[in-house]
């Protein structure tokens, strides 16, 4: 792995390790930016946004250990692009049924979407 694809993906790593801090720290104002209604925000969604966070810090990780177990790469790359698609299929439930938390579920869709259109990118140059 390049210099440069190790900053990239340590960048990456960073990126999603703050993703998943931030139901820890910070559940309601980020929960209010990204726009989903303040009478959604209860001890039930916080916790599983907190689950959703543990699972990113984890994804977070993976990327540091693939800068440093290289042969490990390509698989670890595409294991973050199938969770942020799999972020994607399940932010197109409340979408398509009009749930009314069509803010906040495009804005989550346009993080799971750039995630993992960078993490196929990352891959892309890594094979």
């Amino acid at each position: 792995m390049s210099p440069l694809l190790s900053i990239v993906v340590s960048g990456m790593g960073l990126a999603r390790i703050a993703l998943g801090l931030a139901p820890f720290v910070a559940a309601g104002p980020t929960a209010r930016m990204l726009g989903f209604p303040a009478s959604h925000d209860t001890a039930t969604a916080r916790l599983m946004g907190r689950f959703f966070g543990v699972r990113d810090i984890g994804l977070g990780v993976l990327a540091f250990y693939a800068v440093k177990h290289p042969e490990t790469a390509p698989f670890l790359f595409l294991f973050n692009a199938f969770m942020d698609a799999g972020d994607l299929a399940a932010i197109s439930i409340p979408l398509v049924k009009r749930q009314g938390i069509d803010r906040g579920a495009a804005l989550s869709a346009l993080f799971a979407l750039t995630g993992g259109l960078a993490w196929i990118t990352v891959w892309l140059i890594a094979r």
